[in-house]
Parts: structure tokens; C-alpha cells; sequence
């Protein structure tokens, strides 16, 4: 942090690091797998590539949307080409529409009106997507964009020859208000980054340490770290500034009793007489506690006391300086009424013609039983199966996800027995969502290096590992 380089450089020393693990150098070089984030990319990257769906990432602010995409576009092919744009700094569609140009490359003039360019901008992205390209709007802080620039954005689908030739878009969130009323909820994909638990936090802080020349773990208490990570909220971004502070705090307190060492000596030396005095003079007096007593207290937990105490300071002023996000979903916004059409007048009935007298039917003849109707397949139990064997912690291969059964039921089919495929029903905005899993392995590592072995037509689906847990979370 500028505000303070001396505190910052003392704790380097201190610790024997080579930069600032909470720095943007390590930002820059370091990404942390905890807390599933590792997973949350390979979803991204198969949702983008292969998803008719756009996709809307949440979490509050400091929750890491921001490492964590950075990280995706690194994983992503050189085929493909980024825009990426804070909603923050750029506010007019006018100023959007001409950064979404020029950082995709398109070559297109941005004059005449909005109609008319959307529509050339979307001919052009299926004309080169056509030609191997792939393209992918970034929008971060996507909750502060207006209504009339989320409109627009929004009808670039629409305006898209098929799904899979459209501009992609990746937008980022503090609240699920980012996302206007649709006329259809499939369109988004809406992924929410849990906060970290103590664990995860500790997971975290030794890679940013590793990343910054420390590795022998990190200096804090696992008991402390639950603690700071409380403060924190689960949240990377502030226990990055929350842990520094505490750190620093600490550094300065053992600074400062290396530089009293003379002066600390004389004053115990005085301090033991005058025990010794208070002693003899108020042997005779135990209801009172003496001064050994107090001198017994724990000075290392007092300490730490005071550094949580600071770092809590620290980030409570920050947090009074902005609002909490609000995480609620969108209220859908009023669609107005038809005025009502002017009826005509009904027509006078007719009067029936009386009835001729009725012949004598002919016997019924029976008509053939029908055979019963065949139940429509049913998709294998979500609780039989690997998923009913493996543990939260143990992988497998996610192929493919898709809303239409049958079309899942026809790709397992088409592959022989040798390779056992199930279907798990899961669910997705409130409606069952079916994905075709392949696997049961040890880790993620595991479950990557089997890819290869699968047949050609399941390898190009981008196959991605994705823990049994992650999957049991999805269950209706």
C-alpha cells in the first residue's frame, strides 16, 4: 500500500519475504485454487465455449471476481478475442459500443444509429466465428450499468444468426441485479463464489506467501486465522488488507521490544525490588491480589488481542466508506397492461330447423384395444450410482449438460458398455437440468489425466473435473 511503505518494507524484513504477498505482483502471478476456485474456472471456460447461456458471476465485493476471470482468459485459446469493460469508467452506450469495437478488432465504423450498428457488430462476430474465431464481452461491476446500455446488450442475441455464433458475455456482479427481466431465464448462467471458510483461508494465504519467497506456510495461528477470516467475511480481498494489517501490527510490537532491550532491563530490575517490598509489606493481606499475580497474566494472548483489535479498526473504517451489496434477486420490472379492444355486438342466434326423426344406429362395432402407451425413460437415480459411492472430496468428468433428456439419452446410448456413462439429474433456476458424468477419481488431477482416453466425439466437448460434492449441491 503507498500510504504506508515503511510498515510494509519493516514486515518484509521481518519475515524474511521478497515482495508483498498482498501485493500486485502476486495478484498478478499467483492464483489460489481454494475454496473451489479452481473448479469455478473450468466451469466458466466449458459454459463459455460450449453453453447457449451467458453467464453472470456474483459475489460481494472483494469476493475475487476479478483474479478470477483474469486467470480464465490465461486458459482460454488464442482463437479468441476479449473485451473487457468497467462499468464503472465508461457509462454512455455510446462510450461502450466504441470500446466493444475496437478491443474486439472488428472493423467497424461506430456512427449511424444504435439499431443499425448493433446489428452490423453481430453479423460481423457470426462471420468471423465462422472463420475459427471466438468473441467474449467482459463486463465488470455489470450491476452499476444502466437499464437502456443492459438493453442493448442484452439484444445482441437476439440479433445473433444461431447461439453459437454470438458474442459471448461474461458479466461480473456485486448483486444479481446486473441481469434485467428476460423474456426467457435460459440465457443466463448464474454462478455465485462462496466465501472461504477457515480453511480455505489458510489454503489461500500459503500460496499468496509461497508466491511472495516465504515457504514454511504462513505466520498465524490456525485459532487466529479462523478469527481474521471471520472478520473477513470469507472474503480474499479483505482478508488480504486484514491480514497485512495484523501482520504489521505484530511486527511493529516485536520491533519495538529489540529496540527497548537496555531500557527494559533497568525498569525489570527496579520492578523486582518493588516487588519484593509489596510483598513483605502486604503478606498479611491475601484477600487482595499482589503484583506477581498480575504480572502472571498472558501477555502473548493480550497481544494478539490488540493486533485483531486494530486490524478490526482498520477494516471497519474501510467498510463504513461503502454500502454492503445487496445480493436479492431482481424484482421484475412492471409489464404494462394491453388497452382494452372495443367488442362488436354478438349475433342473434339462429333458429335450429326442426330435427328429422332419428333412424335406428347400426349395433356398435368394438373398436381394437389400444396397446398401452410405452412410459416415457426415466434418468438414472441421483442416488444410485458413483453418486451414491464417492465421497464430496473424490472427482469425476462432467461431459456434458443440457436441458433436453432425450438428447442426453441418445449420446450414452451411442457409446458401448465399455465405457459406463450415467445421467444425474440436477437442477438449474428452479428446473431440472441433466448432465452425463464418466469417472471416479482420486483428485482433479486424476480426473484431468483421463481425458485422453475418452472417445474423440467426448474429448471435443471440453470434459471438465468437477468434485462429487459440487455435484450433490446441484440436486433437487
Amino acid at each position: 500500500m503507498n500510504e504506508m511503505p515503511d510498515q510494509i518494507q519493516r514486515m518484509l524484513d521481518y519475515y524474511n519475504l521478497a515482495q508483498d504477498p498482498f501485493g500486485e505482483r502476486v495478484d498478478a502471478s499467483v492464483f489460489s485454487a481454494a475454496g473451489e476456485r479452481a473448479d469455478t474456472v473450468e466451469q466458466l471456460k466449458h459454459l463459455l465455449t460450449f453453453s447457449p447461456q451467458d453467464c453472470l458471476l456474483m459475489s460481494p465485493r472483494g469476493g475475487g471476481k476479478r483474479t478470477l476471470t483474469q486467470h480464465l482468459l490465461k486458459q482460454l485459446d488464442e482463437d479468441w478475442r476479449i473485451a473487457w469493460i468497467d462499468a464503472r469508467e465508461t457509462e454512455q452506450l455510446d462510450a461502450i459500443t466504441r470500446e466493444l469495437i475496437g478491443q474486439l478488432g472488428l472493423g467497424v465504423r461506430a456512427d449511424g444509429d444504435t439499431a443499425s450498428l448493433f446489428r452490423v457488430i453481430a453479423d460481423v462476430v457470426a462471420q468471423r466465428t465462422e472463420q475459427g474465431e471466438a468473441f467474449l464481452l467482459i463486463v465488470e461491476h455489470a450491476d452499476q450499468l444502466s437499464y437502456d446500455v443492459q438493453s442493448w446488450l442484452h439484444s445482441l442475441r437476439a440479433l445473433a444468426r444461431t447461439p453459437d455464433r454470438r458474442l459471448r458475455q461474461l458479466w461480473l456482479s456485486s448483486s444479481a441485479k446486473a441481469i434485467v427481466e428476460a423474456e426467457e431465464d435460459d440465457h443466463w448462467y448464474n454462478l455465485l463464489l462462496e466465501p472461504f471458510s477457515a480453511a480455505d483461508a489458510m489454503v489461500y494465504l500459503r500460496d499468496r506467501f509461497s508466491g511472495a519467497g516465504q515457504l514454511e506456510g504462513v505466520p498465524i495461528d490456525p485459532k487466529d486465522m479462523a478469527r481474521l477470516n471471520d472478520m473477513a467475511k470469507g472474503l480474499p480481498g479483505e482478508l488480504n488488507d486484514i491480514v497485512r494489517d495484523y501482520l504489521i501490527a505484530g511486527t511493529f510490537k516485536s520491533t519495538e521490544r529489540k529496540l527497548g532491550f537496555p531500557l527494559t532491563h533497568v525498569l525489570a530490575g527496579a520492578a523486582v525490588i518493588t516487588l519484593l517490598v509489596m510483598v513483605v509489606l502486604y503478606s498479611n493481606r491475601p484477600s487482595q491480589p499482589t503484583s506477581v499475580e498480575l504480572e502472571s497474566a498472558p501477555v502473548a494472548e493480550s497481544e494478539v488481542q490488540q493486533r485483531l483489535a486494530e486490524a478490526v479498526a482498520r477494516v471497519e473504517a474501510r467498510r463504513d466508506e461503502a454500502p454492503e451489496p445487496d445480493l436479492t434477486p431482481p424484482v421484475p420490472l412492471p409489464v404494462p397492461e394491453p388497452e382494452p379492444q372495443p367488442q362488436a355486438e354478438p349475433a342473434p342466434a339462429p333458429v335450429p330447423a326442426p330435427a328429422p326423426a332419428p333412424e335406428p344406429a347400426p349395433a356398435p362395432t368394438p373398436e381394437p384395444t389400444p396397446p398401452p402407451a410405452q412410459p416415457e425413460p426415466e434418468p438414472e437415480s441421483v442416488q444410485q450410482g458413483l453418486l451414491a459411492q464417492a465421497a464430496d472430496t473424490e472427482y469425476t468428468l462432467q461431459l456434458v449438460g443440457v436441458r433436453d433428456l432425450q438428447a442426453l439419452q441418445q449420446v450414452k446410448a451411442a457409446h458401448p458398455d465399455s465405457l459406463p456413462l450415467e445421467i444425474v439429474t440436477a437442477t438449474f433456476e428452479g428446473r431440472p437440468w441433466y448432465v452425463l458424468i464418466h469417472g471416479r477419481y482420486a483428485d482433479a488431477d486424476a480426473a484431468r489425466a483421463a481425458v485422453p482416453e475418452l472417445p474423440e466425439a467426448l474429448r471435443t466437448q471440453q470434459p471438465w473435473a468437477r468434485s462429487f460434492g459440487s455435484l450433490r449441491s446441484t440436486l433437487p
